[in-house]
């Protein structure tokens, strides 16, 4: 008899309540140890339902105290949280109760005093952030809380992403200061993602090495990933289109994915095939390809599980590559274990809490941005060492051609006393060689920065030469202009005349515009018929104007051809100041450029034959 008693009390204690939580004056209340919970599966299930399910016992207390206690992992049931709350007499203030995490699919809460109406509050990441009653990247609740009363609160929650609840009540002043902190943090990984990826990227248009440009990729789509489970694609990427804010951070990830492994195939080079493993990264892109695919497909909650899987796959067995190719001295393969142990570990950490076998904490439910950004930090470094270990090989070669060429001089000057004839003739010989590789070398410089036609500068050595002229001025406390100058009547002549005699016509021109000006001033060629001229210590409208109107006379002035007759050309002047109009060589430029325009568009075009 006693023990039927005790089996008949079981229900009632299983659904028992604990004691409600008295809102106190402390800034944050972590409520996510005080609910019951119950997971219900199949049709969905209401309030009216939910509280039924309650009465008889349906709701079981929480294993666990803190915001690990509400991880659950992934799962398709919908979890019924429910609690109950008091308010002293004395009570002041307002409180937002915070949902955080991020990713989860819809989030209704269900607010009563005792004996009184319910408030429905409803959100998550089908919904619009544009949308949302509170703009936060997290789910929030403004709980309009009333003094000495006591209240009733479900918390229905589903997602075909990890579903995990961690709830805390907060005063508005506390979490606006905790947001302060969380988004620093934020911004000092996001700002270190953007930092390696432009580093990276600029290293790929100065080396033109794919692999840089597969990294820059890499990482940017592990930041939208990252952001997508921190709640930030919905707030700054995508606020009015809930679907990309879903499918952020299992599509980020399987993006990440799929240029992550190609990294580490190109990375590790002909590795993996040695090892007969050359089928390993292609077979993990396919799989996070369609992984991809299926989230895109509407497939979210297997293609959440697949990716959590497959990420641990990839990381173990991108660290067992890494540790070959450090085992066979791989350059940057130090960094490059070290990288894949900092993501591994992250890895192991978030799918652990992902199937819900590890408590939600800071930590864990940061492993992957933390691994990541170490990663992602470690692999630059990786990437760094593989130039400098290619460099130092470059250099150990060419050191050793050094040493063999000093190796042939000494065997020279041993056999000097018989060969010194031939030595004396070959050492002319190389000494002419020399000389005409030295005038080789001047003539390529020079025309480097040249134009072949002219004479004149070019536009890269004119880029060039702007800003040093800028800084002269700025030192010297005196003004600068810069002229641009275009042709007027030009094309005629090219196309009635032919470009032999277009050519003669700017070689004259340039020869003109060089003996208008200073010595000190620098004439180039930018191209076509457009010159530039840079006047420096020349600060003065009045001056400027001379200038401009002796090169527009000189100019102006008939060309006579070759083979008889001649052509006529003019030319339209704008110019700008420094540093009086423009700051910088950008704008400075413009500014003179549309001078020009300006004066062409009001001039008549005569026939120059």
């Amino acid at each position: 008899m006693l023990l039927l008693a005790l089996v008949a009390t079981l229900p009632a204690v299983a659904g028992a309540s604990p004691e409600p939580v008295a809102v106190g004056d402390q800034p944050r209340q972590s409520l996510s140890g005080a609910f019951t919970v119950h997971r219900h599966a199949g049709e969905p299930l209401g309030l009216e339902g939910a509280r039924a399910i309650h009465r008889e016992g349906g709701f079981r207390p929480l294993e666990g105290d803190d915001a690990g206690a509400t991880n659950f992992g992934l799962t398709r049931d919908a979890i019924w949280l429910r609690l109950e709350l008091t308010t002293p007499e004395d009570f002041a203030g307002r409180r937002l109760l915070e949902v955080a995490h991020a990713s989860l699919d819809r989030v209704d809460l269900y607010l009563a005093p005792a004996g009184g109406e319910w408030r429905h509050y409803r959100s998550g990441d089908h919904i619009p952030f544009s949308q949302r009653a509170l703009p936060h990247r997290h789910h929030l609740f403004d709980l309009d809380l009333e003094p000495d009363t006591a209240y009733t609160l479900y918390l229905r929650v589903a997602s075909e992403g990890t579903l995990t609840v961690p709830v805390t009540l907060w005063e508005a002043e506390a979490l606006w200061q905790h947001d302060q902190v969380a988004y620093t943090a934020l911004g000092l990984y996001y700002g270190l993602l953007i930092a390696l990826l432009i580093y990276n990227l600029f290293l790929y248009l100065s080396l033109r090495d794919p692999l840089y440009l597969i990294y820059v990729a890499f990482i940017g789509t592990l930041a939208v990933g990252q952001a997508g489970l921190a709640g930030l694609t919905g707030q700054f990427l995508w606020p009015d289109h809930p679907w990309l804010t879903h499918l952020s951070p299992t599509g980020g990830v399987s993006l990440a994915g799929v240029f992550g492994a190609l990294f580490v195939q190109r990375f590790l080079g002909d590795t993996p095939a040695r090892l007969h493993l050359g089928w390993f990264m292609p077979a993990v892109i396919v799989g996070y390809a369609a992984t991809f695919l299926a989230a895109v497909a509407g497939y979210y909650h297997a293609a959440a599980m697949v990716v959590n899987g497959l990420s641990l796959v990839f990381a173990v067995g991108a660290l067992a590559l890494g540790a070959a190719a450090l085992y066979q001295r791989q350059p940057g393969a130090r960094f490059f274990v070290l990288a894949w142990v900092a993501l591994l570990a992250g890895v192991i950490v978030i799918a652990l809490h992902n199937l819900g076998l590890l408590a939600s904490n800071a930590v864990t439910a940061n492993a992957l941005l933390i691994g990541s950004a170490l990663e992602m930090l470690l692999l630059s470094l990786a990437l760094a060492d593989r130039i400098n270990t290619l460099q130092r090989a470059r250099d150990e070669a060419q050191e050793h051609a050094l040493r063999l060429r000093q190796e042939m001089v000494e065997a020279l000057q041993e056999s000097e006393r018989t060969l010194e004839s031939r030595v004396a003739a070959r050492t002319r010989d190389l000494e002419r060689v020399n000389q005409d590789l030295r005038e080789s070398q001047v003539q390529l410089e020079y025309q480097a920065g040249h134009d072949p036609l002219t004479g004149l500068v070019n536009r890269k050595v004119f880029a060039e030469l702007l800003p040093r002229a800028m800084a002269r001025a700025d030192r010297h406390g005196r003004g600068l202009a810069l002229l641009v100058a275009d042709l007027d009547h030009f094309k005629p002549v090219n196309d009635r005349l032919g470009h032999a005699v277009g050519d003669a016509v700017l070689v004259e021109v340039a020869r003109r515009l060089g003996a208008s000006v200073r010595e000190t001033d620098t004439v180039a060629r930018l191209g076509g018929d457009e010159f530039v001229v840079l006047l420096e210590e020349a600060g003065e409208v009045e001056a400027i104007e001379g200038v401009v109107a002796k090169l527009t006379s000189e100019v102006a002035r008939p060309v006579a051809l070759e083979g008889g007759g001649q052509v006529r050309v003019g030319v339209s002047v704008g110019w700008a100041r420094y540093p009086a109009d423009a700051a910088d060589a950008e704008t400075l430029f413009n500014l003179a450029d549309r001078g020009m325009y300006h004066r062409k568009s009001g001039r008549a075009i005569p026939d120059p034959l």
